[in-house]
């Protein structure tokens, strides 16, 4: 995946690898809401990537520079960006990845269109993106809604931070999650190298709602700053809250190794879980 998943701030989707057979419905449900919740994070992550590489892109190009590394290296995607100049503002970027899935360099297969509308580039400090997928899909799942970004500036630790805010659905085979959060994504290695993403490191805290494919509702809030880099498709560090089926489920991530593995607790019983 090309992929700094979140929570991919990216959480993203996991599957039980052992679990007690006297687990009851309700917990079930609870359990239903952490893959979900994590299904969704993990594709609006996707969208977040997609959205602040085009950017990048678009800002490089219109610099008459042709040293991007390159989310779209594999050809997978054309970029439009209107207008074609450093200055003018608003400005929008479309990135479309044609009607017909296509396996990118990161190993994701994709299909339809990200639109994103700027009023500044990515690094300004103020700038607002708005990112609306449309018709857009990654590996089969039916992203769509909208997702807010904006350039919150340099924090007292001096590093370049986002407020973000989706309020959106994904549809796969098993159903509909509907997803709204907020969240901060702060940048903390990688800022300098700007057409290097591999060092590219950020922590992301706050909080998000939705319903599962039951139609269960959740809620979830980060205790501890999930840890992100460019390069690793998992969550590598930080823990997570949810509530869901009147239960307290409790997601914790590793030492900040790059591996799959995390801890699940619900109702007072612990499972080892492996993300996808």
């Amino acid at each position: 995946m090309k992929f700094k998943n979140l929570i991919l701030i990216a959480i993203v989707s996991f599957s039980v690898l052992a679990m007690s057979c006297k687990r009851d419905r309700q917990e079930d449900f609870s359990l239903r809401s952490a893959t979900d919740n994590a299904t969704a994070e993990n594709m609006f992550d996707d969208v977040f990537k997609q959205a602040s590489d085009g950017l990048v892109f678009a800002e490089d190009s219109a610099s008459g520079n042709r040293n991007m590394y390159g989310p779209y290296a594999g050809g997978c995607a054309t970029v439009t960006i209107t207008p074609f100049d450093l200055v003018t503002f608003p400005k929008t970027i479309t990135i479309d990845f044609g009607t017909s899935n296509c396996l990118g360099t990161d190993g994701r297969y994709r299909r339809g269109v990200i639109e994103v509308v700027t009023t500044g580039w990515y690094r300004d400090s103020g700038s607002v993106i708005t990112v609306t997928p449309l018709n857009y899909y990654v590996d089969d799942n039916h992203v769509s809604g909208s997702k807010s970004i904006t350039n919150m500036g340099h924090n007292t630790a001096g590093n370049l931070n986002y407020d973000i805010e989706i309020n959106g659905t994904v549809v796969n085979s098993e159903g509909t999650i509907t997803h709204v959060s907020s969240r901060n994504r702060e940048w903390i290695e990688g800022e300098s190298t700007l057409f290097n993403p591999w060092d590219d490191k950020y922590l992301i805290t706050g909080t998000a709602h939705g319903t599962n494919v039951e139609g269960e509702a959740y809620s979830m809030t980060i205790l501890t700053a999930l840890q992100v880099q460019f390069g690793c498709r998992w969550v590598q560090a930080g823990t997570l809250q949810m509530e869901s089926g009147g239960y307290t489920v409790l997601v914790e991530y590793g030492d900040g190794s790059c591996d799959a593995n995390a801890v699940v607790t619900i109702n007072g019983n612990t499972y080892n879980i492996v993300m996808m």
